[in-house]
């Protein structure tokens, strides 16, 4: 069981895993398909690991950038995680059909990796600020 100042630590960590796990899932494995079709089949992932990988980011980041915010008390990591939870919708959005898009799939892997990137920023700046602040609690 995480004791109560890892558990933010963790929300951090976890954030930052999905939206590199996002950022692999989209450039990556396009990819490795492209070089490979005869693994294509192999590798396909579900249709709904978008939006699980969306709903677990979701509570990671609110819980993290709360966190933070109460130990550093600036609002620059929570915005620039909800623009990356933001794209990461868009992009699923993109990939289900939900936006008139000329081309769906080119819209689903560019929003989806820049909001990995994005969340995965934030998150990095949230855990650097918390530590830098460590003892100041608000």
């Amino acid at each position: 069981m995480c004791i109560p100042a890892a558990r933010p630590r963790f929300a951090d960590l976890l954030g930052i895993t999905l939206s590199l796990t996002c950022l692999v899932h989209c450039l990556a494995l396009p990819l490795l398909i492209l070089l490979a079709p005869a693994l294509g089949t192999w590798i396909a992932m579900p249709e709904w690991v978008h939006a699980a990988i969306l709903m677990l980011a979701l509570p990671a980041a609110t819980f993290a950038m709360r966190d933070g915010w109460r130990r550093h008390g600036r609002v620059a990591p929570a915005a620039l995680a909800a623009a990356g939870v933001g794209l990461l919708a868009a992009g699923l959005a993109a990939h289900e059909g939900w936006l008139p898009l000329a081309d769906p799939e080119t819209a689903d892997r560019l929003l989806t990796s820049f909001g990995a990137v994005t969340l995965a920023s934030a998150h990095l700046l949230n855990w650097r600020w918390r530590h830098a602040f460590r003892g100041h609690l608000r």
